[in-house]
């Protein structure tokens, strides 16, 4: 099975993210749109902290 690079799982999560909250823009009932909006920013965070990661093992390289 082939790996995925966290770049890759940044990118799908991104992707996730901005799909969540076009879904949420397009007037969904409130109910749904509190699920939407919260699993957006869900995804981001989860998102922002794989870049964090990836941008934490670069710097590491770079001072090796």
């Amino acid at each position: 099975m082939a790996q995925t690079s966290d770049i890759a799982v940044y990118q799908k999560l991104t992707e996730i993210a901005d799909e969540l909250e076009e879904m949420a823009a397009r007037g969904a009932s409130l109910v749904g749109d509190a699920a939407l909006v919260t699993a957006a920013r869900n995804a981001r965070g989860m998102a922002t902290a794989v870049y964090k990661h990836i941008m934490a093992e670069s710097e590491q390289r770079l001072d090796s």
